[in-house]
C-alpha cells in the first residue's frame, strides 16, 4: 500500500473517527485515500485552515479523542501555525497532516512550497517533514506516540506529495495502537507531600488543567474530601470541581480568577498543586503568589517543574498515577477534620460572588453572564478565545462538569471560539449544545465558519458581548498608559450588522437591547435546530476586574 493509505489505516487503528481539512493541490493524494473511509472516519471541510486545527483541538477537549487536521501546501499549512501554537499549549493532542511540494523541489522556491515543518517546530509537540519511504510508517506512529505520552499536543506531519503515493511496507493487520506511558510518583515522594499537607494549618489544592487531561478529577475530589481541603482551580480545570461543592474555594489569578479564590489561596500555607504551570495570568507577581508558602508541584513534565519557580517539591510524574497513590494514603488515614476555614467555604463564595443582575441599559456585561449561567444546565458547552469577553466568562460563568468550558487558555485566540465549538459538537457523543461566549471584535475572526456549522448542521450558539469597543486593550492602554487610541469601534452597535451576517451564512439570529430580553433570547437559541447568533448590545465603558498580583485585584461593576 501507499503512504497515505498506511496513515489511513493507523490513523483507524488509534481510533480516529474524524477530520477536519480542506481539499487541496498539494494533499489531494491523501485524499485519494481518506475518501475510500469515508464510512469511518467522518470528514468536515472547514472555511479557513486554521480553523481545520481549532476543530480538533475542541473535538478533544470535549471528547478525550484525537481527530485529524488536514491543509495543503504553501499558505494552506502556514494557516496552521495558529492553530498549532493555541492547541501545543493548552496540552491539546491532534494529528495535523500539511501537504508539501514534491521532493525534488523541496528547498528550490517551488509554486506553494514552504518549509512547514521547521516553521511550526517551536510550537508543536513534533514536527517532522516525511522524505523517506523506508522510515516513512515509523514516523506516523512515533506522531501518535509523542501527541499520546508526556505533556500531550499537536503533532506535524508535512507529506511531499509524492510521498503521499509512495509504496511503504505495512501490514494493518499486525499493527497495535500506541500505548501512553508516563512517569510515576514514587512512594517517598508521596510520603513526602502528605507529610508536608498533615503538618501544615491551612493546606490548599490548586487543581490544573491536567487534571482533567488525565481523567482524574472523580479522584483528587474524593481525596480532598477524606482530607477537608479546600480545593482550588485553574482557568483551564474550570468545572472539573462542581462550584457548589462544600470544598471548593474558587479560582485564584489576577484576570480570570475571583476575589474568593484569591482570598482562599493567600491564606494558605502549603499548596498541592497537580497539573498546572503557574502561568503569568493565574499568578500574577511571583513574590505576593508565593508569600511564605511552601508548594509542592506535581506535573507530567520535568521541564514544567521549577520553570517559574523552585517548589519546595517537585514530583514528576502522570496526574492520575500521583493522584491515586494520594488517595490510597489517604484512606489509610481515614476522614481528617481539616482547618477551621473549611466550614466557612461555601458562606465565603456566595458573599464574595460578583454582582450580575444589573438592570441597566446598555446592558452591563455581567447581566449577561448572570443570564447564562439561569439558561444552560450542566451539560452545555462552552467555548471562549481572548480579550475583556473571556475574562469576564471566566469570572462569573459557573462550569459544573468537566470538559464543559473550552477557552484558548495559553494562546487567547481571537477566532477559536466557533471552530474550537464545531469540534467540540462533532466529538460529543451525547450532542449537547456548545455556546461560543464572545465580543463584537472576536466575532469577526472566523465568522466563516458559521457556513461550515450551518452546512453540517451543527446548531451552535453564539453569544455576542457587544461593547463596541476592543475592550481589554482600551482598558490597558487607559490604566497602564493613561491614553486611549484605535480601540473605539462604534459602529459594531450600529451599522454593522451581525444579524444580517449571520442570516447570510444560513443562521438564526438577534439583536438584544435590554437586560430582561437575554433569557427568551437564550431559549430560542436552545430551540433552533439551526446555528443561532444572538448579538447583546452592552455598555461600552464597563471594565473587568483585574490586578498586577492576586492581593490587589482592583474590582469594577460592583454595584
Amino acid at each position: 500500500m501507499n503512504l497515505s493509505q498506511a496513515i489511513i489505516e493507523i490513523c483507524l487503528k488509534e481510533g480516529i473517527t474524524d477530520a477536519f481539512g480542506i481539499p487541496g493541490a498539494g494533499c489531494n493524494a491523501f485524499y485519494d485515500a481518506l475518501k475510500d473511509v469515508e464510512s469511518k472516519i467522518h470528514h468536515i471541510t472547514m472555511r479557513h485552515e486554521e480553523c481545520c486545527v481549532h476543530a480538533a483541538d475542541g473535538y478533544y477537549r470535549s471528547s478525550g479523542r484525537m481527530a485529524l487536521a488536514i491543509s495543503t501546501s504553501g499558505p494552506g499549512a502556514t494557516n496552521f501555525v495558529t492553530g498549532i501554537y493555541t492547541a501545543n499549549i493548552d496540552s491539546i493532542p491532534l494529528i495535523a497532516i500539511t501537504g508539501q511540494a514534491v521532493r525534488a523541489q523541496l528547498g528550490k522556491d517551488a509554486f506553494q512550497c514552504v518549509d512547514e515543518a521547521d516553521i511550526v517546530r517551536p510550537v508543536a509537540k513534533h514536527a517532522v517533514c516525511i522524505t523517506n519511504p523506508k522510515t516513512a510508517v515509523d514516523e506516523v506512529i512515533e506522531a501518535f506516540r509523542l501527541a499520546k505520552n508526556g505533556k500531550p499536543g499537536p503533532v506535524v506531519l508535512d507529506i511531499p506529495l509524492d510521498m503521499q503515493k509512495a509504496e511503504v511496507d505495512f501490514n494493518p493487520d499486525t499493527y497495535e495502537p500506541v500505548k501512553v506511558i508516563n512517569p510515576k510518583a514514587s512512594p517517598a515522594a508521596i510520603n513526602a507531600a502528605m507529610d508536608m499537607l498533615l503538618a501544615a494549618k491551612n493546606p490548599v489544592i490548586l487543581m490544573g488543567g491536567g487534571v482533567v487531561l488525565a481523567n482524574a478529577e472523580k479522584e483528587l475530589i474524593q481525596f480532598a474530601e477524606i482530607m477537608n481541603i479546600p480545593v482550588v482551580i485553574t482557568y483551564m480545570a474550570k468545572g472539573a470541581i462542581p462550584t457548589s461543592h462544600p470544598l471548593y474555594a474558587g479560582m485564584p489569578g489576577i484576570q480570570c480568577g475571583n476575589p474568593v479564590g484569591n482570598k482562599t489561596f493567600l491564606e494558605s500555607d502549603v499548596v498541592l498543586a497537580i497539573g498546572n504551570r503557574f502561568t503569568d495570568r493565574h499568578t500574577g507577581s511571583i513574590d505576593v503568589y508565593k508569600g511564605d508558602r511552601k508548594f509542592i508541584h506535581i506535573n507530567v513534565e520535568a521541564s514544567e517543574i521549577g520553570k517559574i519557580f523552585a517548589p519546595d517539591l517537585g514530583i514528576t510524574a502522570d496526574a492520575k498515577d500521583a493522584i491515586d497513590q494520594l488517595l490510597e494514603f489517604a484512606k489509610k488515614l481515614g476522614q481528617q477534620k481539616g482547618s477551621e476555614r473549611v466550614a466557612n467555604i461555601p458562606s465565603e463564595r456566595e458573599s464574595m460572588k460578583r454582582k450580575t443582575d444589573h438592570d441597566s441599559v446598555p446592558i452591563n456585561p455581567h447581566r449577561v453572564f448572570g443570564e447564562l449561567n439561569k439558561a444552560f444546565d450542566e451539560n452545555t458547552m462552552f467555548t471562549t478565545g481572548c480579550g475583556i469577553t473571556q475574562i469576564w466568562s471566566g469570572q462569573m460563568q459557573e462550569i459544573n462538569a468537566s470538559r464543559r468550558y473550552f477557552p484558548s487558555g495559553g494562546a487567547g485566540c481571537l477566532g477559536w471560539d466557533i471552530p474550537g465549538a464545531i469540534g467540540a459538537m462533532v466529538g460529543d457523543t451525547k450532542k449537547n449544545k456548545c455556546v461560543c461566549v464572545m465580543g463584537d471584535f472576536g466575532f469577526t475572526f472566523h465568522v466563516q465558519e458559521l457556513a461550515t456549522a450551518a452546512t453540517n448542521k451543527v446548531p451552535l450558539i453564539v453569544c455576542i458581548v457587544n461593547n463596541a469597543y476592543l475592550g481589554l486593550i482600551r482598558q490597558n492602554q487607559k490604566f497602564a498608559y493613561n491614553y486611549e487610541y484605535a480601540v473605539a469601534m462604534p459602529e459594531n452597535q450600529g451599522e454593522v450588522d451581525y444579524v444580517t451576517v449571520a442570516k447570510g451564512f444560513n443562521c438564526d439570529a438577534e439583536r438584544v437591547f435590554k437586560p430582561e430580553d437575554i433569557a427568551k433570547a437564550f431559549e430560542r437559541a436552545k430551540s433552533s435546530d439551526k446555528p443561532y447568533v444572538i448579538d447583546i448590545v452592552c455598555n461600552p465603558q464597563a471594565h473587568c476586574s483585574m490586578g498586577n498580583d492576586i492581593a490587589h485585584v482592583r474590582e469594577f461593576n460592583a454595584e
